[in-house]
């Protein structure tokens, strides 16, 4: 190996990289980068994602602490479960953590699921979830990191069920038919006479709907029974006896509003059924729903909603009719119980035509096994266009259901798209319905509520919706003062702007105290305002110094807002001062003591600049009692540096960080001693490091310590050594490393160009009986390149009667000679009478062949019964165009059944000199 051209070619790397910046020309191109911890583990991908965005995507992050057990309380329809923020061990919450699931179960025991997710709290602080139930649950939490990682689940509590709605938690008047669900009222809800004539509509009572006797005598108004072959008034209600009327004999529609006496008709006659959605996403736009469809390769969530901002939607396309279905919930029931289901949907216009969609509701028993369905669906569904459709049903749970799973579904479909929304699965109730709204105000007749039905004081003021008495409602001059109670209208009673100024007479308002109100687009000049007499207070030009102060509790001035600035003063002492009148802007934050502070500023070094200053406040180091750290963004530069206080320009130890238009600089200075002062400085293409070595120790991993890689074209040096500006060792751009001095390899050296040297060997004893014919021995083979030239040399032992034959095996085209010194066919010997002797042992020594040979060329060496020869090899191998092997070739030099042996041991050395 040359060692000289390896170090050369170091030199010039070496060069090319002191002379670019790092990550000069990097950039991240339709691809991204991956961050790995220190097991090799994936943790972040930043740049291009696998759905092609772009982003930075935390992946397996670690599982977030279990969160504390929930908090939870009965309100109205529901639970409220509220979670404190905090963790089982105490532990801070990571910074990957992304929220707090709320699950909840009607089973004591139970995984929290995707089925079981109520809702999500989105803030590390902590809050509250209302999750709807008609019957108690058990609650529990899970949190969940920006990787989806979920942590154990938190401790279970309940069950816990909505609380009774009781009188005493609705106001008067608050409840109107509106806000009354669908068979909310029963006849065990209407008191006695609730529901009288005028109430009612006409037609409204039928005679399929009074029981028998119901309508007496003393219940039919005067001509109240008309028909055709009744002349008017013939027939009163002194005319029928006793029960002489009954439903059988009344005409449909012949009992109308006005023939029913009031309280005719009791509750107890009256049945009103509906009930709550059951479905806690019917728009799919939360979480819970964002969890259904996670993972999924064929389900997601739709940014476009039948007047919601999203639906949820199944990509229906495959090779042959395939069904897809999602379950959105579960929900116990029982046997003969009813649903009512419902969703609105839209198919692309390319949707199978003979497919179907699907809403349903599963029967299972208490095993989990299907009972049966019960279907809403379109089949054939319609297809493409922009406006909504909707699938409704009412299916009613057959025996042995124990619950019911809610599932939308694309039925054989190949092609196209179908998107769900405003879904609902809602319990019905058996029983004549009253429809929401039915009761309206066009159902009572005018008047017919009037003074002298309302007994005295039975409308109180608590009874009266808001809004519902206006002054239409109030006859002129009805009431006057002698009707109002002393002090009944106040400042609070009056609506804003109802009393001007022609209301009131002159000088109305003088001097007195005004207590209580609001006082709208006034002007108020002079004398003092302020929130209180003593104690925490605001007061305001307090002694006509022109000044807002702020008193806490004890009644000291904690913040002042005047042309001074601004002062603000905390509960601890701690002061915040902003003074607009120094030389220039100042914000000064001071400790509890006012013993310390750090100060923000405006500087302005040269006319119309405008940089920031901050310094820390002062501390005792370096030998001196008044240090501080000062950051500088100034108009062409930036610095952060450690310096004092009182002489800055002067005494400057420590850290620092410089930041200019071309370059940056990082170092270590010391104006008390100038030989410590070390930068680290980039340009552009280039850094240096002034005053100071680089020492590298890098974490122990699979990556180069020290990497240089240059751009295309590069002529320079990849590194270059010195001392006093003369190169000790360099390593060209072709990768020759040339040294000026001695180099000591203590480990394996391997080269690859020029300087190679391999060495095979035998590692055991070959032989061979009965052939001359050359063959490769495959222990001694190399494989050479085009175009390069090899030395050789080596050392073959053989033994054999029938003499050794060698030769070599090369690529087509090559050329080059060799020699072997080694006995000749004939083995000749000395004898004791200095004669000689053939083909005989002598201690005598041997003659030895010398002639070289083309590489083409065999030769035969001697051997004499089983003694041991040897033959020393040397040559020279020029490859050409062409690649290839380079073998040792050997036979017997004599057929015969005596075997030649080539020993251990026997080899060759390659070394590449071109």
């Amino acid at each position: 190996m040359d060692i000289g051209r390896e170090l050369q070619a170091l030199r010039k790397r070496l060069e090319r990289v002191e002379r670019q910046a790092r990550l000069g020309h990097a950039s991240i191109d339709n691809t991204a980068v991956v961050v790995k911890d220190s097991a090799g583990s994936l943790r972040g991908i930043i740049g291009v994602q696998a759905d092609g965005t772009t982003a930075v995507n935390i992946v397996n992050g670690a599982a977030p602490p279990q969160p504390s057990a929930p908090i939870v309380a009965s309100v109205l329809g529901g639970v409220t479960v509220s979670w404190d923020g905090r963790t089982v061990n105490g532990s801070v919450l990571p910074l990957d953590w992304a929220r707090v699931e709320v699950h909840a179960s009607i089973l004591a025991s139970y995984d929290p699921v995707p089925a079981t997710l109520q809702g999500t709290i989105e803030t590390a602080q902590g809050a509250t979830v209302v999750v709807p139930c008609d019957s108690p649950v058990y609650v529990r939490l899970v949190a969940r990191n920006t990787s989806g990682a979920a942590s154990t689940p938190s401790d279970t509590v309940g069950p816990l069920g909505p609380a009774p709605v009781v009188a005493d938690d609705i106001l008067d008047g608050i409840v109107t038919t509106l806000k009354l669900a669908d068979d909310a009222v029963t006849a065990a809800k209407l008191a006695a006479g609730a529901v009288d004539t005028t109430a009612l509509q006409d037609g409204a009572v039928l005679a399929a709907k009074l029981a028998d006797a119901a309508v007496e005598v003393g219940k039919l108004a005067d001509n109240a029974v008309t028909g055709p072959a009744i002349a008017s008034g013939a027939v009163t209600a002194g005319k029928l006896a006793a029960n002489s009327v009954v439903a059988g004999n009344i005409q449909a529609g012949a009992v109308t509003s006005a023939a029913v006496a009031a309280g005719a008709i009791t509750t107890d006659k009256l049945t009103v059924t509906g009930g709550a959605n059951l479905l806690s996403d019917p728009s799919f736009e939360g979480a819970y729903s964002a969890a259904l469809v996670s993972g999924s390769t064929s389900w997601s969530i739709d940014p476009t909603g039948n007047g919601s901002a999203k639906s949820l939607k199944v990509n229906a396309v495959a090779g042959s009719a395939t069904t897809r279905s999602l379950k959105i919930t579960t929900v116990p029931i029982l046997p003969g119980d009813q649903l009512f289901l419902a969703a609105d949907y839209l198919t692309s216009s390319d949707y199978t035509s003979t497919a179907a969609v699907k809403m349903y509701a599963r029967w299972e028993d208490s095993t989990g096994a299907t009972l049966n369905y019960g279907v809403a669906q379109a089949a054939p569904p319609v297809t493409g266009g922009s406006t909504w459709n909707r699938i409704a049903n009412t299916v009613t749970a057959p025996a042995n259901t124990v619950q019911a799973s809610i599932w939308v579904e694309s039925f054989q479909a190949t092609a196209g798209t179908v998107r769900w929304d405003n879904a609902v699965a809602r319990p019905v109730v058996g029983g004549t319905q009253i429809q929401d709204g039915a009761i309206s105000t066009q159902k009572v007749a005018a008047l017919a509520i009037q003074a002298g039905n309302i007994a005295a004081d039975a409308v109180a003021a608590g009874k009266i919706a808001a809004d519902a008495v206006t002054s239409r409602e109030i006859a002129a001059l009805a009431v006057t003062t002698s009707e109002l109670a002393a002090n009944a209208v106040t400042a609070g009673k009056i609506l804003a702007g109802s009393v001007d100024a022609t209301a009131l007479a002159a000088d109305a308002i003088t001097g007195k105290t005004i207590t209580g109100g609001t006082i709208n687009g006034t002007t108020i000049t002079g004398g003092t305002m302020q929130t209180a007499t003593s104690g925490e207070r605001i007061t305001l030009n307090e002694g006509a110094a022109n000044k807002v102060l702020v008193y806490n509790s004890s009644g000291t001035t904690v913040n002042e807002l005047s042309v001074r600035g601004l002062l603000v003063k905390g509960s601890t002492g701690a002061v915040l001062w902003l003074n607009p009148n120094s030389t220039y802007p100042q914000l000064q934050l001071y400790n509890t003591g006012l013993t310390n502070k750090a100060t923000l500023q405006v500087a302005e070094n040269n006319t119309g600049e405008a940089n920031l200053e901050q310094f820390c406040g002062p501390f005792s180091a370096t030998g001196y009692t008044d240090m501080t750290w000062r950051q500088l963004l100034a108009k062409d530069s930036a610095s952060i540096e450690r310096l004092r206080a009182s002489d800055p320009n002067n005494v400057r130890i420590g850290g620092r960080l410089a930041l200019f238009e071309a370059t940056a600089e990082i170092g270590v200075n010391n104006t008390a001693d100038t030989t410590k002062v070390t930068t680290f400085i980039t340009a552009a293409n280039v850094a240096y490091l002034d005053n100071g070595r680089l020492q590298v120790l890098p974490p122990a991993s699979s990556n180069s310590a020290l990497y240089v890689n240059t751009a295309t074209g590069h002529t320079g040096s990849l590194l270059r050594l010195s001392v006093n500006a003369v190169d000790k060792a360099t390593v060209d751009k072709d990768g020759n490393l040339a040294v000026a001095g001695s180099a000591t390899v203590s480990g394996n050296l391997t080269v690859s160009g020029i300087g190679q040297r391999q060495t095979k060997w035998r590692t055991t004893d070959a032989s061979k009986a009965n052939t001359t014919t050359l063959a490769n021995d495959g222990s001694i083979t190399f494989t050479v390149v085009a175009n390069a030239v090899y030395r050789f040399d080596g050392y073959m032992k053989y033994s054999g009667v029938n003499d050794f034959l060698m030769g070599w095996a090369f690529p087509t085209g090559a050329l080059g000679e060799w020699q072997g010194l080694g006995n000749g066919t004939t083995a000749v010997s000395g004898t004791n009478t200095n004669g000689t002797q053939q083909d005989a042992i002598s201690t005598w020594g041997y003659t030895v062949r010398t002639e070289s040979n083309d590489l083409a060329t065999t030769r035969i060496y001697g051997g004499v019964g089983t003694t041991s020869f040897g033959v020393h090899i040397r040559g020279l191998l020029r490859v050409g165009a062409t690649a290839g092997t380079f073998a040792l070739q050997w036979a017997q030099g004599t057929s015969g059944a005596t075997a030649t042996i080539l020993y251990t041991d026997s080899h060759i050395t390659l070394e590449r000199v071109s």
